[in-house]
């Protein structure tokens, strides 16, 4: 066979391959093809991934600096709650009160509106694509002056000075999902702050 393809290539013979020449050459085409096809879609399945990655973390970065700049100087923080299957927790700041919440669509989003106010001043988008950990509650208050009642890293008979909120979820983009878990601290809002009082008064006339 190969004898009569070298004679055909040096313009000797013009009879056409046979089958069997074909299958061969159709066979060794479809490895090549297969090897090809296979090497673009991992390069491009590495780069979308690459991509979803990059898009996760600048995520998880922008909500961990903004939690972090509005929960440090609050100066109360609320319980969190189930509310119509989102969930939800209030604090209060000297610009006022505050409202995080976890839609059923896995948007987190943050609420502000004035002291004592009945109407929101603004809602904005903090991240997306979030999805619950089972089990775990997305939002979790640790009252100062009590032993937290999700896991903190410390012993046993640790008790925070200061009240503390902990975000506890896990953010998704494509196939790509990485856990958030971070515990954020009020260092205005202590033992002597007065629970009942922005409970019952200060940031009770709006939801989220």
């Amino acid at each position: 066979m190969w004898q009569r393809l070298r004679t055909r290539l040096a313009g000797g013979d013009d009879s056409g391959f046979t089958l069997a020449e074909m299958v061969i050459a159709m066979t060794i085409l479809s490895f090549v093809t297969l090897i090809t096809v296979t090497a673009v879609t991992e390069i491009y399945s590495g780069t979308k991934r690459i991509d979803n990655t990059g898009a996760v973390r600048d995520q998880l970065d922008n909500s961990f600096r903004r939690m972090d700049r509005e929960i440090r100087y609050a100066t109360w923080i609320g319980q969190e709650a189930l509310v119509n299957g989102a969930w939800t927790i209030k604090f209060a700041t000297q610009d006022g009160c505050r409202a995080l919440k976890l839609s059923t669509t896995g948007d987190l989003s943050l609420t502000t509106w004035a002291t004592r106010g009945t109407t929101k001043d603004a809602t904005m988008a903090l991240a997306s694509n979030i999805k619950q950990i089972t089990g775990a509650n997305p939002f979790t208050r640790n009252k100062a002056g009590v032993p937290p009642s999700a896991p903190t890293g410390m012993g046993a008979d640790y008790q925070p000075v200061f009240y503390q909120v902990r975000l506890y979820f896990n953010v998704q983009d494509g196939t790509v999902t990485m856990p958030f878990d971070a515990t954020f601290t009020a260092q205005n809002a202590g033992t002597t702050t007065d629970d009942n009082k922005y409970k019952t008064d200060y940031c009770v006339g709006v939801t989220p």
